[in-house]
């Protein structure tokens, strides 16, 4: 009778098998998969997974708004790793229903993406790894922010699209870096996560910096292309003072295991004589 109740507790606190066959419903997940050392336990991605390089070498599975049941359930997966939103909600549900082990991680904050990490890390049996990758991210992160503990607060615009103006609302992921990059965030007032804006209001606010994070073809063009279209607006303090960036990055727009750099980047296009030591962090170039 002992040898069986140990036998049973030793089976209770064994921890669950890793999971082998995986698959990433999402481009964050599977940049944290590759930052956790099971990257080649992926066997299928999104359409759009495209970070790390080796993830392009993945079998395509359906996009992040649209996965594909069937290409899914022939991958024979043993775990499926999806971020929710409205269109993929009836597929995630479906593959539930079938038995497989879906776990759904929504990383829209700082806080959010080092518990989707632990998460991550925890589901797929690297635990250690996870631990690990949160603590150098939170290292990073207060290395930034150490930076900046003096620094003002800026006037400071970031926009996500140009027709319309669609800017980056306090409530986003990206408000959020603008916040801790120490920039005063111009459009938190309108109380909505992606509000569209009028010139007139730009000029009204007079941002002193305008991250442009418009989608472009590639990043230098897109650099160019931000001065371009300001520069018929003399007024506005970042236009006058030539402190307009073009920020086309990915990273920017997936709350993944890379938020240390975005947020160096961030805090460097607002506060360049705080990181004048070091080499540019900058994925545009700034005029």
């Amino acid at each position: 009778m002992i040898g069986r109740v140990v036998m049973l507790v030793a089976l209770l606190a064994a921890p669950a098998p890793a999971a082998e066959r995986i698959i990433s419903l999402a481009p964050s997940v599977t940049e944290t998969l590759f930052a956790l050392g099971v990257g080649d336990r992926v066997v299928g991605v999104s359409t759009y997974c495209d970070y790390p390089p080796a993830a392009l070498k993945i079998d395509r599975v359906g996009t992040f708004l649209q996965p594909n049941l069937e290409r899914i359930l022939a991958k024979k997966p043993d775990l499926v790793i999806a971020v929710p939103s409205p269109g993929n909600q009836a597929p995630v549900e479906h593959l539930q229903a079938l038995g497989l082990k879906v776990l759904v991680v929504d990383p829209e904050r700082i806080a959010e993406i080092l518990a989707s990490i632990r998460s991550i890390a925890d589901a797929v049996g690297v635990p250690q790894a996870g631990g690990e990758l949160v603590a150098r991210i939170e290292r990073d992160l207060a290395a930034v922010e150490s930076r900046l503990s003096d620094a003002a607060r800026p006037p400071t615009l970031m926009l996500v699209g140009r027709a319309p103006l669609v800017a980056a609302g306090a409530q986003t992921y990206q408000g959020e870096l603008l916040e801790r990059a120490h920039g005063t965030n111009v459009a938190a007032e309108s109380g909505q996560a992606w509000p569209h804006i009028s010139l007139e209001l730009v000029v009204a606010r007079a941002p002193q910096v305008i991250i442009d994070a418009s989608m472009g073809s590639e990043e230098s063009a897109d650099s160019h292309a931000a001065q371009a279209f300001w520069a018929d607006f003399p007024t506005i303090p970042a236009v006058r003072d030539g402190r307009i960036y073009g920020y086309r990055s990915y990273e920017l727009l997936r709350p993944g295991p890379r938020v240390a750099e975005t947020l160096a980047t961030v805090a460097r296009f607002i506060h360049p004589e705080r990181f004048n030591d070091d080499s540019p962090h900058a994925a545009g170039d700034a005029r």
